[in-house]
């Protein structure tokens, strides 16, 4: 993915776009509505009085903004109370749903459809031909508002939930391993062994959300260079910390090019980082293990979550990739078992449901992702070795003892 298809991705997630779009579709309606109305025919078999269609405008209006406000406001809660209950990491997939984006964005651009046409109307600029096809179209607005209307109701009772939230941050990040399983080097060479050359660092402070491989492998080309990109999506770099070793000739101008063909951020990104997702996930289970919250149901429900993301994920190794002159370094299958269940085996070590399940479900993924395999022994060995230090009962002891006999397996 290019670095401009990464910034229209993220451009398309923000909460503004989908309204200003649905504004600008109501002002070129209201506008086509006046000089279409030039080819209709003069006499028409029944025409509309410019007071029947200015009372339903008027409806239309004072009504959306109130729905509008309500559904916003709604869609403030429902952010606030998936920070608090979950993570505040979650929240930006709650904006980025593009379903509630579609609602909110129709009421608005519903609304601004009927002040634009009462404005038109009340200057007296529509003939009978055009109030006609303005009549129309209000009562195709009129429905698609309906049909919003029903879609919000059923949105609102699922927004700011945690399991709507765990869903939600699910998908993010089976997206992510599924792009990550198609192009696990970015379409890039392994990197194998150090990697030589000049260190290029950035003076940005923050997280790697995203580089263009193909940018790197231009500059590659055109300067004879080879590339070994240390810094994958959800590295923090610094100038102490490069971004990639680069064989070759160099000079401030094309340390620039290469630097800017990374995208640094203050915050992780779902889209090229699934370890981000899998975080998150352990963060909604670490806060519901947290004595103030005290859920545990919902620490297991996140492990089942987890054990469906991983096992299933089988990475491929590319033959011919594309951009031959760039080197990245793979993803280390510890780093991915550790950053979903290492947080539950921590805070969960004192409740025997949930070292059970977590154990169980380790033994799962090693069953059945040979790459995951060696990782997660090496997980349920530790988690397991969590729980023997905390757990106290006899009983509590007998039971972890009988669901980790596996874990001494190679």
């Amino acid at each position: 993915m290019s670095k401009v298809s990464f910034y229209l991705r993220r451009l398309l997630r923000k909460m503004w776009f989908l309204p200003a779009v649905f504004s600008a579709l109501a002002v070129l309606t209201i506008l086509a509505a006046f000089y279409l109305a030039r080819w209709a025919p003069e006499e028409l078999p029944f025409t509309i009085t410019q007071q029947a269609v200015q009372s339903i405008l008027e409806i239309l209006a004072t009504s959306l903004l109130t729905v509008s406000v309500f559904a916003l406001s709604t869609l403030v809660a429902a952010l606030s109370s998936a920070s608090a209950s979950t993570t505040p990491r979650a929240a930006q997939l709650i904006v980025g749903d593009r379903s509630a984006q579609t609602s909110i964005s129709l009421f608005i651009g519903a609304f601004l459809f009927s002040i634009l046409a009462i404005l038109g109307l009340s200057a007296g600029i529509y003939g009978s031909a055009s109030r006609m096809l303005l009549f129309s179209v209000t009562l195709g607005v009129v429905a698609l508002v309906v049909v919003a209307l029903i879609r919000w109701i059923a949105q609102i009772s699922d927004i700011g939930r945690v399991g709507h939230t765990i869903d939600r941050v699910e998908t993010a990040t089976a997206h992510a391993l599924r792009t990550l399983e198609e192009h696990p080097l970015f379409d890039c060479r392994l990197l194998e062994g150090e990697p030589e050359g000049v260190p290029v660092s950035t003076d940005k402070l923050g997280y790697i959300q995203h580089f263009d491989a193909k940018r790197l492998q231009t500059l590659a080309v055109e300067h004879d260079l080879q590339i070994a990109v240390t810094a994958r999506p959800g590295s923090y770099v610094s100038a102490a910390r490069p971004l990639m070793m680069v064989e070759g000739e160099l000079n401030d101008k094309l340390t620039a090019e290469l630097i800017r063909a990374f995208v640094v951020g203050g915050q992780r990104s779902f889209d090229s980082d699934p370890r981000f997702g899998l975080v998150v996930l352990a963060e909604i289970a670490d806060r519901a293990l947290s004595p103030g919250v005290n859920d545990p149901g919902t620490a297991i429900d996140v492990i089942g979550t987890l054990t469906r993301l991983l096992s299933s994920w089988q990475p491929s190794t590319p033959t011919d990739p594309e951009n031959d002159r760039v080197v990245v370094p793979p993803l280390a299958p510890q780093y991915l078992l550790e950053d979903a269940f290492r947080p539950i085996a921590r805070d969960g070590a004192g409740i025997i449901e949930v070292v059970l399940r977590l154990l169980h479900s380790l033994e799962i993924v090693a069953e059945l992702n040979p790459e995951l395999r060696k990782a997660a022994l090496a997980t349920a060995r530790d988690a397991a070795g969590r729980a023997q230090q905390t757990l106290k009962a006899p009983g509590d002891l007998h039971a972890l003892h009988a669901a980790a006999h596996y874990t001494q397996s190679a």
